[in-house]
């Protein structure tokens, strides 16, 4: 058990053809046509599971492109394709949008860029309203996902997505139920 926790960080499991990895696709596209800064939210909440808080305080510097690291909070995650490319080409357009800002967000807007303040909740609500979900049901579905994929390990959750004891079984309990449901009755 102590060798899971010494582990580096691994990218979590997808199943590609699960429900949720068809459902985020679709959110993926829509996110691209629709706003970079959106894109990098459903990245980091539908892949690596980032709930609202950390994506909204995330630093430019925890993102180490060239390196392909995510670091939220000590995370220290490998970054996969899909979320650095957002990732690189939100940079580009906050660059272009505010070449002066210092803002050491990673996300800002017209009314951060000039400060060193985070983004707002009221922000993020209305930049993932048009979404089929929102960023929490996003990274919970990521999370039992994951369950699904790895047979639902509460480590493994607790390890790959920073989880509780009591988030990890939580989970777990939910994927183990609902394959119970599922299985045929013998009787």
């Amino acid at each position: 058990m102590e060798a899971l926790y010494d582990a580096p960080r691994q990218l979590p499991a997808d199943a590609e053809g699960s429900e949720m990895a068809k459902l985020r696709r679709e959110m993926h596209a829509l996110a691209a046509l629709q706003d970079p800064a959106l894109r990098v939210v459903v990245a980091l909440s539908g892949i690596h599971a980032l709930p609202a808080r950390q994506i909204r305080s995330m630093l430019v510097e925890l993102v180490d492109l060239p390196g392909r690291r995510l670091d939220p909070e000590g995370l220290n995650r490998p970054l996969d394709n899909y979320t650095a490319e957002a990732i690189s080409e939100y940079l580009a357009y906050r660059q272009r949008r505010w070449p002066n800002s210092t803002n050491p967000h990673l996300l800002i807007t017209r009314n951060t860029a000039t400060t060193t303040t985070a983004v707002g909740t009221f922000w993020m609500d209305r930049l993932v309203k048009k979404l089929p979900a929102g960023v929490d049901r996003l990274r919970q579905d990521r999370i039992l996902e994951e369950a699904l994929a790895n047979g639902a390990d509460p480590p493994h959750l607790a390890h790959v997505f920073s989880l509780g004891a009591k988030a990890s079984l939580r989970y777990t309990s939910a994927v183990t139920e609902s394959k119970a449901e599922q299985a045929p009755n013998t009787c």
